[in-house]
């Protein structure tokens, strides 16, 4: 019964100790949790009310519409600051200490209240709500309206919602702050499984004492019946008695089971029926030996055992005498001393391992004096062994462990052994760190201390590199990362520096990257001043790692072939490519001190600094493309209208804008391809970026459409602007032959924030546009006549060819019975119909050879841009038709319309016969001219395929009266 109680009260014990632990937790968990969300709805609330303030309140327009008393204003921009954050309730502007206008929910504001001097806005709690108040500014938030300011009601609810699914109170005084005169307070709840669990402990507390308290029941019997059992049955010792000389009397289970009986076997008999042979003489003659003596009697004596086994037994004898002097019986015991003497063996064995091992040993006495040393330790030490043996501990080791040599033994005897490290005295004087391996023990009653020293001195340099190895692989995965972390090169050059300065062993080291041609060293360390800031990638160590992205270990720079030798003092080197932007080089005054694992750290961190700068540099390149227009590389459409927003309202007044468009774009590009309206494009924005200021934004606002914004300018300095630009593009045409650059513009001005930029854009555009229309004739003219200048050039019409067109061409329309006005525009057919070769590139016009199936392609398209080209042109417009069609085929396989027979006009067929009959009776670039009459006789044979057979005879006739 005792038991039982001693196990319930043990378990309530621990069962109580188990809940206040819990409790403890679960109030930590709470109290955690408390501060938490306490701490994140007082960021969300400050956040909130920041965000409001410069959304809304620090804003040059929300400023004017309160001193213009604009209400409508401020409502719309209220009701949107509660339509986009629902953690706000209602806001109130106070103009003036007034109430002005209101949105949301209402509530009880503050009178008369004042924000501090250092603050645009306060968190405030007011009663059960928890205001926010805050300045209206301008957008500088230099000014700010007098005893005028925003109140917000903030839906502290709704922030705690966000944060956590507990049940909690708020009060002024009880809970974690979140505000001043607000508290937040969990309310703390127990879990089932808590319940669950302090059950559970109670349960197993009490299982577990009750099992305790058995087990050590039943151990207490057993642990009584084995002592009994081991002073009566396992006394190795073998013991008997003697009743008289050869009478055996009560011997022990050891001695019975020597011999292999039972002890009751023996008890009692006659020696001569146990023993036999020695065993039996050497037992009778011992045993007389004693009763005649009257003596301990102790020998030794080989016996086998019941196993065959020889045995070695040290018999000790001893008399029991009476008072009368007799003896009463003999008492014998016999220790088996086999095994210690093979164990003494053994030692011996293993002295002669100690004094030939590699590592130091000695035999230490408890006050350190060194009774042995082997050999190994003689020779690390210097010593001869009598010198050593005539030593104390603390002569070979200095340190405070063999100082203290009580205290060391005292340690070692509680502890058993221990090891430590320490350095070893040799008897030059040189000391070596050595592994100390003690270990205490008994030997023959006397105590001994056992030590094993090994020299340790490789595998602390070892220990040493391996240590300085880590050491670098963690410096350089720092550097990696901060590496990412770096937005700005010159970030990146100073990281580089500063890591190579941990990873690497040098005298001094840089970093340099390509400018034109030459590499710039942008970041270093312990520069001389003799050393050049700039080398050229034709010279030198640096030059030849750039060219070649190769690194290079150099242990002698002086003798290194190509080096600059700017400075002799340096010997080692390492040079390492940062990829194709630059090189590293690190430098030392010893020679070969850089190795593999050098080379591999630093390329590693080059390869780190490599992946940085193409970051930082893409990501600014991206940035920069992103506002910028990639062909002319003025800013964007994009850019120029968030400009426009930026400035609207600003005190940048007056704003102009200048709205500016290539006249006759898409005729160029028609014509002479794309690449040469790009060239005009480009050209037209730097004539653009040389006249304007580079305050002013100057953008490409669509395809052939650039927009300049002019701040604080008024109209008549635009205006004059405008004038130096149309002056420049005169003297560009001037100096520059082909297609005229030719520029329509339009300006307009915006003298305050009454009119919108927008407007003043749509003013300028209208402006130019009505610029182009009173432009657009002449510029078309001008364009065209420059292109037949173009065609001239290209030795198109050019030589007679025009001529002898325009004469057969007359001819054989007066024969086809053609009208006045038909043979006029014939004529003029005849000389312009291959316009639209200005747009084909001379490499094609001119090839001696066939022409590729793309080529061909491209030469088949100079019907249309012909007909485009005199389409433009009032002069050319009445033969553009024919240009467009003078390529077609009697028998529909021309181009580019592939009509056929008299569907092509009459003037198209007489050209197409006249035009073949010219190219093969002149030299052409692809082929030699022929003879009149295979000329006539080949267009004889394409008469009805090609061409007209009815001109072809009319052509035959006029060719054949010629030759007569």
């Amino acid at each position: 019964m005792k038991n039982r109680l001693i196990s319930l009260f043990l378990a309530a014990i621990a069962t109580v100790f188990a809940a206040v632990i819990i409790f403890a937790m679960t109030e930590v968990r709470y109290s955690k949790i408390e501060n938490h969300i306490a701490n994140s709805a007082r960021i969300i609330t400050e956040n909130n009310a920041k965000t409001a303030f410069l959304g809304y309140f620090h804003w040059d327009s929300m400023y004017e519409a309160l001193e213009s008393g604009d209400a409508d204003f401020v409502i719309y921009n209220l009701e949107d600051l509660l339509k986009n954050n629902s953690l706000i309730e209602g806001v109130v502007v106070v103009y003036r200490n007034e109430e002005f206008v209101s949105a949301g929910e209402s509530f009880q504001t503050l009178r008369d209240h004042t924000i501090g001097a250092s603050a645009f806005y306060e968190i405030i709690p007011s009663g059960e709500d928890l205001l926010a108040t805050m300045r209206v500014t301008d957008s500088a938030g230099l000014e700010s309206l007098k005893d005028s300011y925003a109140i917000l009601k903030l839906n502290l609810d709704e922030i705690l919602r966000l944060l956590t699914t507990e049940d909690y109170r708020l009060s002024s005084v009880e809970g974690t702050s979140v505000f001043e005169g607000i508290s937040l307070s969990i309310i703390r709840k127990w879990s089932p499984a808590n319940y669950a669990t302090v059950s559970l402990v109670f349960l197993m507390s009490l299982s577990f004492t009750m099992i305790v308290q058995r087990l050590e029941g039943k151990r207490s019997i057993a642990s009584k019946n084995n002592e009994m059992l081991l002073l009566l049955n396992h006394i190795p010792t073998l013991i008997w008695y003697f009743k008289d000389s050869e009478t055996f009397g009560i011997v022990n289970k050891s001695f019975a089971e020597f011999f292999g009986m039972r002890p009751e076997d023996i008890e009692g008999r006659k020696i001569r029926e146990i023993f036999s042979g020695e065993d039996l003489s050497t037992s009778i003659e011992t045993n007389k030996l004693v009763f005649a003596g009257k003596e301990e009697h102790i020998y030794e004596q080989d016996t086998r055992n019941s196993k065959g086994e020889l045995r070695t037994l040290i018999v000790t004898k001893t008399p029991e005498i009476d008072e009368n002097g007799n003896i009463k019986s003999v008492v014998c015991s016999a220790c088996d001393v086999t095994d210690e003497r093979k164990a003494l063996r053994r030692i011996e064995l293993i002295q002669f391992g100690l004094d030939n091992a590699n590592d130091e040993a000695f035999w230490i006495a408890p006050d350190g004096s060194i009774l042995y040393a082997n050999s190994a330790a003689c020779k690390s030490l210097g010593y001869s062994r009598e010198e050593i043996t005539a030593m104390k501990v603390n002569d070979l080791d200095k340190s405070l462990e063999a100082d203290d040599r009580k205290s060391s033994w005292e340690r070692l005897k509680s502890n058993g052994k221990d090891n430590f490290e320490a350095y070893h005295l040799r008897k030059d004087g040189s000391t070596f760190p050595v592994e100390i391996n003690r270990n205490y023990f008994k030997y023959d009653g006397r105590e001994y201390e056992f030590t094993f020293a090994r020299d340790i001195s490789d595998r602390l340099k070892s220990f040493e590199i391996l240590e300085r190895d880590k050491f670098r692989i963690e410096r350089l995965h720092e550097a990696a990362l901060n590496l990412e972390r770096c937005s700005e090169l010159q970030s990146v050059y100073d990281l580089v520096i500063e890591a190579a300065k941990e990873i690497l062993e040098f005298d001094i080291c840089f970093i340099c990257v390509r400018e034109e041609e030459n590499l710039v060293i942008k970041a270093s360390s312990n520069l001389n001043p003799r050393d050049p800031l700039e080398m050229s990638i034709d010279k030198g160590i640096v030059g030849r790692t750039y060219r070649e992205k190769k690194s290079y270990v150099i242990d002698d720079i002086q003798e290194f072939p190509g080096a600059l030798r700017t400075n002799d003092i340096y010997r080692a080197g390492l040079s390492v490519p940062v990829g194709d932007v630059g090189v590293f080089q690190a430098m030392s005054v010893k020679k070969a001190i850089f190795g593999e694992q050098e080379l591999r750290l630093a390329e590693l961190l080059m390869s780190h600094a490599r992946e940085a700068i193409v970051r930082i540099e893409t990501e600014k390149r991206m940035n920069y493309m992103s506002l910028h227009d990639k062909l002319t590389d003025l800013y964007n459409r994009l850019y120029f209208e968030e400009e426009l927003k930026r400035l609207e309202g600003s005190r940048f007044y007056p704003i102009s804008i200048v709205s500016a468009d290539i006249d006759g774009l898409k005729l160029i590009n028609d014509t002479m391809g794309h690449s040469r309206g790009d060239q005009i494009l480009i050209e037209l924005s730097q004539i653009l970026r040389s006249c304007f200021r580079k305050t002013d934004v100057v953008a490409r606002f669509g395809g052939d459409e650039f927009a300049i914004i002019l701040i604080k300018t008024d109209e008549e300095i635009t205006e004059k602007i405008a004038l130096r630009v149309r002056k420049i593009v005169e003297k560009f045409n001037m100096n520059n032959s082909g297609p005229p650059l030719s520029v329509s513009m339009g300006i307009a001005t915006s003298n305050g924030p009454e009119q919108e930029l927008v407007e003043t854009l749509k003013q300028a555009d209208d402006l130019m546009y009505r610029d182009k229309l009173y432009r657009s004739s002449s510029v078309r003219s001008q364009m065209v006549n420059t292109l037949l200048v173009t065609l001239a050039e290209k030795d198109q019409i050019s030589g007679g060819h025009a001529k002898r067109l325009q004469k057969l061409c007359l001819e054989l329309g007066r024969r086809a019975r053609l009208s006045t006005r038909q043979l006029s525009d014939l004529a003029l057919f005849a000389q312009v119909h291959d316009l639209g070769k200005v747009g084909i590139p001379d490499s094609i016009l001119f090839k001696p050879g066939p022409l590729t199936a793309d080529e061909w392609r491209i030469m088949k398209l100079h019907p249309e841009k012909g007909y485009r080209i005199a389409i433009s042109s009032p002069d050319l417009s009445s033969v553009a038709d024919l240009i467009l069609k003078h390529h077609e085929r009697w028998d529909g396989r021309g181009y580019p319309l592939g009509i056929s027979g008299e569907d092509i006009p009459i003037e198209c067929r007489i050209l197409s016969i006249v035009d073949a009959f010219d190219a093969m009776t002149n030299d052409r670039p692809y082929s030699r001219a022929i003879s009149k009459e295979e000329a006539v006789e080949e267009i004889v044979n394409c008469s009805g395929t090609q061409f007209d057979p009815k001109l072809v005879q009319m052509f035959k006739s006029i060719v054949s009266n010629e030759l007569v």
